[in-house]
């Protein structure tokens, strides 16, 4: 079990965590309901919505001939995301489709209601707290509930929980997830190492973003050289061996690629999909699509946080790297967050916050490196650093107050805006 043998302050965390989240999945159940089914045909629906919902409807029609049973759901006919994320919508509404029948069809209010919860809410807690375990091990109390609010109160998270039934929050999952069983696997190269292929190759085959672990496992593998005295041979063939497992789930967990005209079909999707990453949604070169951290300013700056916050989050993250010794988490976020962070501001001419979201925010977890270490360290340093360390600190409460209330400012305007348009 992942969190087995819990410490009394671990358990103590957890279940603060656990109400927390209670808390923040139902904030989002009266702006996330439909109110009516009435107006235009598209009227419930948002974002891409409205494309990827008759899908997971054709999954539900069933059939009376297997093979067309059988083909509605496999070949789902949508290869912009994989697999999992329609299989797994499919499973939300499976139920409802067993009680209500055919009258499920004619429910969208309430299906769209569910997909948005429980495939975008719920993940995205499970995702900010399987981060945050991974940072702090729940063992301080404060810390681990400081930075799970700070995660969730980011505006670019609150966005994405509000109409938005998208495979972003499923893909973060995983991306945590693989974090998580690398910890787990503490250099050990066993179970939890497979499993963290496992995770990866489910992040890879729902939206490609398994791929930008390219660094981290060598990474991973070079510091088992060192900290294990492990073998190179041994070495390499588990790195090859994460390589074989991620394939195998990519594979697996997408069906429709053993046929081959769902498969060419998936491949030109995907091609037409990074010509559009790479150039924009629409001819010409507009501004708007010009690359580089400049052209990106406004989407971090309107999402995530001021530039100095986006900053301070690198700085501290760096900075951890070198506090400690035994597992660092700091370098598996670095060799996550900053290779994909390059990619989107210089190769990707679109701006949708959602894009660059999974680089940014595993730094969030290093908010409060800096704060913790000095307490830790506090007794044990001279007076001149402690005069330093009080200054430094208060730099940081400062930037961190700023971030706090601009979080909530913009959540409550971007909260107020869909629940007023939901009436």
């Amino acid at each position: 079990m992942l969190f087995k043998k819990l410490s009394r302050q671990q358990i103590i965390t957890l279940l603060i965590l656990l109400v927390l989240s209670v808390a923040y999945y139902c904030v989002f159940i009266p702006v996330n309901s439909s109110s009516s089914e009435g107006g235009s045909a598209f009227s419930i629906f948002s974002g891409d919505e409205y494309i990827t919902y008759p899908y997971v409807e054709k999954m539900l029609r069933g059939d009376s001939d297997i093979h067309q049973l059988w083909g509605n759901l496999i070949i789902y006919g949508d290869y912009h995301y994989g697999y999992p994320f329609y299989f797994l919508s499919m499973l939300v509404l499976l139920p409802r489709r067993l009680v209500l029948g055919d009258a499920f069809f004619a429910a969208r209010t309430t299906n769209i209601f569910l997909l948005r919860q429980l495939v975008n809410v719920l993940p995205m807690i499970l995702a900010a707290g399987v981060l945050v375990y991974y940072k702090t091990r729940f063992r301080n109390t404060v810390q681990s509930t400081l930075l799970f609010l700070l995660f969730l109160m980011v505006p670019s998270v609150v966005r994405s929980n509000i109409w938005w039934w998208h495979p972003d929050s499923i893909t973060f999952l995983f991306i945590a997830l693989t974090f998580l069983f690398l910890q787990k696997d503490d250099y050990r190269l066993g179970r939890n190492f497979i499993l963290a292929a496992v995770t990866c190759g489910l992040a890879a085959g729902t939206k490609l973003l398994g791929f930008f672990f390219f660094l981290t496992i060598p990474v991973y593998l070079v510091i088992t050289h060192s900290k294990r005295g492990a073998y190179w041979t041994r070495i390499i063939k588990k790195g090859l061996l994460f390589v074989f497992v991620m394939t195998v789930v990519i594979v697996l967990a997408n069906p429709f690629l053993w046929y081959e005209g769902p498969r060419n079909e998936m491949i030109a999707i995907q091609q037409f999909k990074q010509t559009e990453l790479e150039e924009g949604y629409t001819h010409g070169d507009p501004s708007s699509y010009q690359k580089g951290p400049s052209f990106w300013q406004w989407t971090i700056e309107n999402w995530f946080g001021a530039v100095l916050f986006i900053v301070f989050l690198v700085f501290s993250t760096v900075w951890g790297v070198f506090q400690k010794k035994d597992f660092n988490e700091n370098i598996y976020l670095i060799t996550w967050s900053f290779p994909f962070t390059l990619y989107v501001l210089f190769f990707v001419a679109p701006k949708p916050d959602h894009y660059i979201f999974p680089a940014l925010m595993p730094l969030f977890l290093a908010a409060l490196d800096i704060p913790v270490l000095v307490r830790e360290k506090w007794k044990n340093l001279p007076l001149s650093t402690k005069l330093l360390a009080l200054l430094a600190l208060g730099g940081i409460l400062v930037i961190l107050v700023q971030q706090i209330r601009f979080s909530i400012v913009k959540d409550l305007l971007v909260y107020q805006e869909y629940l007023i348009e939901n009436m």
